[in-house]
């Protein structure tokens, strides 16, 4: 039997739907696929949405994704007219190594509209690459793999706070910078050369808004010469 994930259930659950009056519509402007996908650092994004009608707002799980209360309700004055509105949503960083969902519904009484949000249990990583499962259950980052030669490489990570990177052992290469601020991050990597015959392997811990993560290095063994 074919599974369906269950952001695409939601999402055709809970799409869009009225009397067939034109002035009865509730629809979601961010975000655009009404799927929302954040980091486990990030602590802000934002919900737009635009209704015809008299509205409240409900997060299926406040434990750890809210918004501020005067958002919770609106009554729409005009008739027959769009209002759109921006609420900023929060979020508590995610250290329980599982995805976490919340919906956000908003019921116009007529209409409604609803916005999936996920929060996976990872940080930003980019460099190397993370593959992740479509349902973002399963994850798995690859290694970032040099060269046996003395060489340059870089991790890249986007963070949402203050971060640091430490290494594991560190004794065979070092970091341009190992602590900085949130933002998009490049961080230089020089490796001495690998002369064993055997892979050189270290990790990484990432950590930013208490949430940590790993990246996993490895140098290639030194080439075998003929006699």
């Amino acid at each position: 039997m074919k599974k369906t994930p269950l952001y695409f259930l939601l999402a055709a659950l809970l799409t869009a739907c009225g009397d067939g009056n034109e002035s009865h519509y509730t629809d979601i402007i961010y975000p655009s696929a009404r799927n929302l996908v954040v980091f486990a650092d990030q602590t802000t994004d934002s919900l737009v949405f635009a209704s015809t009608d008299s509205w409240t707002l409900t997060s299926s799980d406040p434990s750890w994704c809210t918004f501020d209360e005067s958002y919770a309700s609106f009554s729409n004055p005009y008739n027959n007219t769009w209002v759109e509105q921006k609420v900023v949503l929060n979020f508590t960083p995610n250290t329980t190594g599982s995805v976490r969902e919340s919906v956000l519904k908003i019921d116009g009484g007529e209409s409604s509209n609803a916005a999936y949000i996920a929060q996976v249990p990872f940080l930003g990583i980019g460099r190397p690459t993370r593959y992740a499962s479509s349902d973002l259950r399963t994850d798995t980052i690859v290694s970032l793999t040099l060269s046996n030669s003395a060489c340059n490489d870089s991790v890249v990570f986007r963070v949402y706070s203050d971060w640091t990177l430490v290494a594991t052992d560190g004794s065979w290469y070092s970091l341009s910078k190992t602590s900085g601020t949130a933002g998009d991050v490049i961080v230089y990597l020089t490796a001495t050369e690998n002369t064993n015959t055997t892979e050189r392997k270290d990790t990484l811990r990432l950590t930013s808004n208490g949430v940590e993560d790993f990246i996993p290095i490895l140098q290639k063994a030194a080439k075998l010469t003929e006699e």
